[in-house]
């Protein structure tokens, strides 16, 4: 691609208050949409007009570069994104991983918390609320299901034989369902996982156990991750990129409680660790896996 031909970008995914508080940071305010981060007026003095979007009208001696308006919209979001990206590559501050990426490199020291990085590869997404969702549903489904499927058996001239054993059939299926305690399974879902989806990026297939995993919240999709599954299915291959934050700790496997000498809120802060590691347990991952922010997803068009 040439140079100063530019990037179209479809953004699947956009966190834009994190991307809004990093912009603000690297071009000393949002930046103008006819300016795209170039010179920037400091103040709004007096009534402001036209079409600058990011002028905060009307206030006085306002600093208009830190306040949200209401002409924001996500275009403008897709197009401070764009010049984010572009700054952060142009300062080396991001990690670039896909299947060229030098894996002896993937080591627990190798990652820094707060790290840029952008990946590329297969995408997996699981929105447990839609699972847990499709869970209740199942039984439902499924008689659903065994009536269509009568209709047909009777429709094909089937024999009294037949149907029999095809009704003993569906009825053992449907109490195994019922036995598997659906509504149970997806209460520990919704407790575990509440509504967020889980992203996982595997940048090169040949290493599956070395990937990225975060976790992402819906209302940042731009379309919901079970409409993106219902079309690529649970595994998106097709070189969509990822863009976000390492997330590292040094903090020990089995935290220690720090006693201020309260009894009562020493004794709540042991039993908070206690559930803590029960979550973690659940829900935490383990490297090779690296846990990670994600800021957006979009595929070039």
């Amino acid at each position: 691609m040439a140079k100063d031909q530019a990037i179209l970008r479809d953004f699947i995914y956009l966190d834009w208050e994190r991307l809004r508080s990093f912009a603000a940071q690297l071009f000393q305010g949002i930046p103008d949409i006819k300016t795209a981060g170039q010179s920037h007026e400091t103040e709004a003095k007096g009534q402001l007009e036209g079409n600058a979007l990011w002028l905060l009208k009307g206030q006085v001696g306002a600093d208009y570069r830190f306040f949200r308006t209401e002409n924001e919209t996500r275009s403008l979001h897709h197009h401070v994104y764009s010049i984010v990206e572009e700054k952060l590559l142009e300062n080396k501050s991001v990690l670039f991983i896909d299947n060229e990426f030098d894996f002896t490199n993937w080591t627990k020291d190798f990652f820094r918390d707060g790290q840029f990085v952008l990946a590329k590869g297969m995408i997996r997404f699981m929105d447990y609320e839609w699972v847990s969702m499709m869970l209740e549903a199942l039984p439902e489904m499924y008689r659903t299901l065994i009536h269509m499927e009568s209709i047909g058996l009777k429709a094909s001239l089937a024999t009294p034989q037949e149907l029999a054993a095809k009704r003993k059939e569906r009825e053992e299926r449907l109490k195994e369902l019922k036995g598997l305690k659906l509504d149970q399974v997806t209460t520990l879902f919704r407790q575990l996982y509440g509504d967020i989806v889980r992203i996982k990026v595997v940048p090169d297939k040949r290493y599956k156990d070395k990937l990225l995993v975060g976790t992402g919240l819906p209302e940042n999709f731009h379309d919901t991750a079970a409409s993106i599954s219902q079309k690529y299915g649970y595994e998106v291959d097709a070189k969509w990129v990822v863009f976000g934050q390492i997330n590292t700790s040094a903090v020990s496997e089995e935290p220690m409680p720090i006693p201020i000498g309260n009894e009562m809120e020493d004794f709540f802060e042991q039993v908070a660790l206690m559930v803590s590691q029960v979550n973690r347990m659940a829900t935490a991952m383990t490297f090779p896996s690296v846990s990670f922010t994600p800021i957006s997803i979009y595929r070039e068009c």
